[in-house]
C-alpha cells in the first residue's frame, strides 16, 4: 500500500510540477515536456496496482477495523479519498470538455496530495493502538 501510494504521489506531483512550471522549445513555440506523458502513463499503470492492493486490504484490514471500531475517522477519510481519486481518475480519462477536465484535475490532485497526511495519521495512530 505504502509503495504504490508513494509512487502515485511522486508521479502525480512530478507531472503537476512539469505541467505548471516547465516548457520546452518546439517547432511552434513552447510545448509541454515530453516526460509529462510518461509520468501520466506510469501513474495510470501504478494506479491499477494500487486498486488491487486496496482491494486486498478490504477483508484483511478494513472490515476487521470497522467491526472493532478502531481508527475509524482516519480510515473512513482515507477510504473516501481513495474512492474519490478513483472516480476523478475515471473522469479525467473519459471527460473530453476542457472545462470539466480542468476542475476534475484540480479535485483529483488536491485529494491525492491531501491523502498523504491522512494516510500518515492513520498509520501512526494504528501503530500506537497496537
Amino acid at each position: 500500500m505504502y509503495l504504490t501510494f508513494g509512487v502515485l504521489l511522486t508521479t502525480g506531483i512530478g507531472w503537476l510540477l512539469l505541467d505548471w512550471l516547465v516548457r520546452v522549445p518546439g517547432d511552434f513555440g513552447p510545448e509541454h515536456h515530453p516526460a509529462e506523458h510518461w509520468l501520466l502513463l506510469f501513474h495510470g499503470v501504478v494506479a491499477y496496482a494500487f486498486l488491487i492492493v486496496a482491494g486486498t486490504i478490504i477483508p484483511a484490514h478494513l472490515l476487521p477495523g470497522w467491526k472493532i471500531g478502531r481508527n475509524l475517522k482516519s480510515g473512513v477519510s482515507l477510504a473516501a479519498a481513495f474512492l474519490l481519486l478513483t472516480g476523478t481518475a475515471l473522469g479525467l480519462y473519459y471527460l473530453t470538455g476542457d472545462a470539466s477536465r480542468s476542475w476534475v484535475s484540480i479535485v483529483h490532485w488536491s485529494i491525492g496530495i491531501a491523502a498523504l497526511p491522512v494516510l500518515l495519521v492513520h498509520a501512526l495512530k494504528g501503530r500506537r493502538l497496537t
